[in-house]
């Protein structure tokens, strides 16, 4: 039974991924388009600090904005700020 339910789950996955394509862009970027021709995610493939490994993190287009209109956010609330001198 549960052979049955993993391979249906993989026929599944894989019938969902056929709707899909990824291109390769510059720098290990890629970004993922549905049938429509629309992007749906964009992927960067990362080195992680003090080993040999890759790591890719995918975004959606949604949480790439978020994340820089928060970064926007930052710097315009940092640069308002006037920094205090530290006396010993």
């Amino acid at each position: 039974m549960k052979a049955i339910i993993g391979i249906a789950a993989a026929t599944l996955l894989l019938a969902g991924c056929s709707n899909t394509t990824e291109e390769q862009l510059e720098n290990g970027y890629s970004r993922t388009v549905n049938a429509a021709g629309e992007v749906t995610h964009v992927c960067r493939t990362e080195q992680t600090v003090g080993t040999n490994f890759k790591k890719r993190s995918c975004r959606s287009l949604k949480q790439l904005e978020e994340d820089r209109e928060d970064a926007q956010d930052f710097m315009q609330y940092y640069q308002g700020q006037t920094l205090t001198p530290v006396r010993n």
